[in-house]
Order: C-alpha cells, then structure tokens, then sequence
C-alpha cells in the first residue's frame, strides 16, 4: 500500500524536543515502513525517516510554533494545499493527514484528531464529514465521546491510541527522591498544580518546562514563580527549558513519580507513555483519557483532587517499575499502533469502494 503521511510544517520529524504530534508521525512512519508498507511524508525539509521526505520547503529552516499566527495560518494552508495536490500526483492509496485541513480529494484520507472538542476544531470536522472520503481516527474513547456528545455529525472509523518507541528507550528500577514534571508553562498543563502538591507535601520536584512562546513566559512568571518562592529551602527543586528526549528519559528513568496534572480533559497525554515505558509510575487527574492509559493502583494512581495527589505521593512508592513498562510494552508499542492504522486504512479504502481495498 502507498500511504501519503501529512504532518504540520513546523517540527522536523522527529522532533529535536518538544512536538507531541510529530513525535506519534515519526513512530507511525518507521512502524508502517517496519511493516514493509510504502510510505511518503509530507513535513520540514530536515526531517529524518526511513521513507520518501517531500519537504514543504526546499530549506533547512523551518517555522517556529512562535512564529506570528497570520504567518502561521498562511504557512498551514500552503503547505497542506501542497501536500494533497503532491499525494494525488504520486497516486498513493491513501492520505493520512495529521493537520485537520479541508481540501477536497478523490483519494480515501483519514484525519487522526490530535486535538480537544473545541469549536474550531468540531467546525473543521463538520466540513470534513461532508466529504464521504474523508475518515476520522479518534485517540482516546473520552476524545471521541465528547465530540460525538458536541456534534453527533461527526463519526469516528476507529479509536487508535498514540504509541512510543518503547523498545529504544531504556528503564531502571532504581529510584531517586523527587517527582516529575513534563510540559509547556501553561494552564490547561497543570505546572501550577504540580508545584502545589510538591510545596504541600515537602517533594523534591524536577521540571522541563516548554517557555518558548510569548504567553507561556508571561504565564510562567505571573504564576509560577510565586509558588516556587514557596517550595521548601532545603528540598530538591531543578527547573529545565525544553531538554533533548535522551536527556528527558534520563529524568523519566531516575524519577520517583511523574505528575500528570492538566486540568483539561486532554484527549491523551505521551508524557505517560514515556513515563511507564521507563518504569515510573504516574500520577494523574482522573480526566481526559488518564483512565485509558493508566492502570489505576498498578501502573499509577488516578486522583480527583489536589488533596488526593499529595496523598497519592506518599503511595506510589508500591508500585512496580516492571509492571509500569510491561503494560507500556504490551499496549502502547508503535509496533502496534502501525498494525492498528494499517487495519484502518484497508477499512477506509473498503468503505471508500477503493480498488486496493484488499491489499
């Protein structure tokens, strides 16, 4: 099968640090290429996989998640506008967009819904849906159900999780004295309730903070930096920026906990995954797909409240490094991920009347 993989123009694939999306691409490609599946993608031009790249621009450079929303906007559309028109000239099978643009096509495409139930984003589904081509790709059940609950319009062909490299990332029992923090400076991520439990309950806390963006700087500062003045003197406090995936597994391998805290029902969250796959336990606001991904008692601990996580904290030194990167290993591998899109595309191409529906 000839499969056309759009991802959005701003992060190489892989990405060099943060890039939830282009992180679950990069794992997507090399699983289906694992599978002896022909793959193009469609991103920045320094992008590096086992497959066919047609960059967006003839140019290493590429633009920054900061760069001014007009530009951005401008950017997207091009760019996607290229892509579709590119794919159907090298006559794939399939397209996969990872974007959520609307461009009108002859060939069967599926729409992976990274994003929540917002306005915007059930507009561009509703538009998309008039399209019998287009299919969506749910990434959790609650992601699905709170679309489906805004428009039930918008129909799902599956719901197929994100996934990680587990096999190349390395684990360890062995344990330090402090908790974990991963993600932007920003309210829907929760790094006001992470540093909270840390000062309640006298935690080492270690932080890798995205700040590259204007209104993550100013969060930062207006919220964040009161509550570190609170952190205890003489306990472990360490705040990084964005830091490279070798060095954040590093941290992931040495924390005690990770704390999961986004206040938002987030359709998934790879911090978990990366968490578990090093055998560290993670926990979390029972929201969003956290019961999804976590094995409540097992592989972390799901709370309701900031009470309870500080409770939970003193707990999570029960649970088992092995039985966190089992259950990483056995559901989240991109192995799996692969086969399960593979399913869905062969499904899209069936439903679609595509030739190749049996491939």
């Amino acid at each position: 099968m000839k499969i056309a993989i759009i991802a959005p123009p701003w992060i190489p694939i892989p990405p060099p640090k943060y890039g939830g999306i282009e992180l679950v691409v990069y794992n997507l490609v090399e699983g289906l290429v694992e599978l002896g599946e022909e793959v193009i993608l469609f991103g920045p031009k320094d992008s590096k996989v086992s497959c066919k790249v047609c960059p967006y621009l003839e140019s290493p450079l590429y633009f920054g998640l900061d760069s001014p929303e007009d530009e951005k906007s401008f950017v997207a559309e091009l760019s996607s506008k290229y892509a579709y028109a590119r794919a159907s000239y090298e006559k794939v099978d399939i397209i996969h967009d990872h974007t959520l643009y609307n461009f009108a096509t002859k060939v069967p495409t599926i729409h992976t819904v990274h994003g929540g139930a917002t306005e915007g984003a059930i507009k561009e589904c509703v538009e998309l849906a008039k399209n019998p081509k287009n299919h969506f790709i749910a990434i959790s059940k609650r992601q699905k159900e709170l679309y489906s609950m805004l428009n039930p319009d918008i129909k799902f062909l599956d719901v197929i999780p994100h996934a990680v490299d587990v096999k190349a990332i390395g684990w360890s029992k062995d344990k330090e004295d402090f908790f974990l923090f991963v993600g932007r400076a920003s309210w829907q991520k929760g790094i006001d309730l992470a540093v909270s439990v840390a000062n309640k309950a006298k935690l080492g806390l270690v932080m890798a903070v995205k700040m590259a963006e204007t209104y993550e700087k100013e969060f930062f500062k207006k919220e964040i930096e009161p509550l570190l003045e609170k952190h205890p003197k003489d306990i472990l406090l360490q705040l990084y920026g964005e830091v490279s995936r070798e060095f954040l597994f590093g941290l992931f391998r040495r924390a005690k906990g990770t704390l999961f805290t986004s206040h938002w029902e987030e359709p998934f969250g790879l911090v978990m995954l990366e968490s578990m796959a090093c055998g560290t336990p993670v926990i979390a606001l029972k929201r969003g797909a956290a019961p999804e991904i976590i094995i409540d008692g097992k592989t972390g601990i799901l709370v309701n409240t900031a009470e309870e996580m500080v409770e939970a904290t003193k707990r999570v030194g029960i649970l088992k490094p092995e039985d966190c990167r089992r259950h990483a290993e056995e559901n989240f591998s991109r192995q799996k991920m692969a086969k399960n899109y593979l399913k869905a595309y062969k499904k899209a191409l069936s439903l679609s009347g595509a030739k190749k529906a049996a491939v």
